[in-house]
């Protein structure tokens, strides 16, 4: 049997968990004094509420390796093997402290994936995984998949201000923009799992038009998995998901909101679009 693993930051909708059985680990928000778990220890709305309140930003933290061979342990039998898919290591601690238990549970069948990605863009890797499964696909050839999908993926996002990332350590070479953005939208994506920026536009709806722009220059009119991720916009990611269907061969189509663990770093107002071409397998 092959195990679905994940972590909270592909922000994974209840029926995509339970269809697929996927099994996800938290990462953790450190606001002031207090620590919670992403998943369950604090909604998305709770979290925006406090971020505009508060004057520190709050932290994050990635799971321990020891969180890691607890879940790991309960999951794997002597004949399973495991699929662990995490958010970009450049972004987080998560991918090392998910191998280093790799390596004492059960080495050679616990397999961690760094996506170079995070949020849809996960979500869109760990659907197609939890698809392959369904399928039949053996752990090799779900494995060569995710390594495809590593390669071909993009996600291009805007946020309303850099302040966040810039606070975070999140920005890299975006950090020349910052402080010198009035009413200006950033355009970032992420390539080789870290944050650069892109482009500088004057409102939402350039930003929309400019971020569906990058992705239909990266998968053209292939059959594509996309997916739009918001925090706070809800109205401005249904806008994008329509103009995507309409100028992209999508094949699936997900909306969903960026919690505590990556929204602390970008902030309300982030708009992002990722898409992943179908393989030859169909997936």
């Amino acid at each position: 049997m092959i195990h679905l693993v994940t972590d909270s930051t592909a922000y994974l909708p209840p029926d995509i968990i339970e269809q697929y059985d996927v099994h996800t680990i938290s990462l953790k928000v450190i606001v002031g004094d207090q620590t919670y778990d992403e998943e369950g220890g604090i909604t998305k709305a709770e979290f925006f509420r406090l971020l505009a309140d508060i004057a520190t930003t709050p932290t994050t933290s990635q799971p321990s390796a020891g969180e890691f061979i607890e879940l790991y342990e309960g999951l794997i039998g002597d004949e399973d093997e495991i699929i662990s898919v995490h958010i970009s290591a450049g972004l987080s601690g998560t991918v090392p402290n998910a191998l280093a238990a790799a390596q004492e549970v059960a080495p050679g069948r616990i397999h961690v994936v760094d996506s170079r990605t995070t949020a849809v863009g996960l979500m869109i890797m760990v659907v197609a995984a939890g698809e392959a499964i369904a399928a039949g696909k053996s752990c090799s050839e779900i494995l060569s998949m995710l390594d495809r999908m590593v390669d071909e993926s993009c996600i291009y996002f805007s946020v309303d201000t850099l302040e966040y990332l810039h606070k975070g350590g999140r920005i890299g070479t975006a950090s020349k923009w910052v402080g010198t953005l009035l009413n200006i939208k950033p355009i970032l994506y992420l390539h080789e799992g870290v944050i650069q920026p892109l482009d500088k536009v004057r409102t939402t709806t350039k930003a929309r038009r400019r971020i569906l722009d990058e992705v239909e220059q990266v998968v053209g009119q292939r059959p594509s998995h996309v997916a739009v991720a918001h925090i706070r916009a809800e109205e401005a990611a249904q806008e994008l998901a329509e103009r995507a269907r309409e100028r992209l061969n999508c094949v699936s189509m997900h909306i969903s909101e960026i919690g505590p663990a990556v929204g602390t770093h970008v902030g309300p107002g982030t708009l992002g679009l990722a898409a992943c071409p179908v393989g030859e397998d169909g997936i």
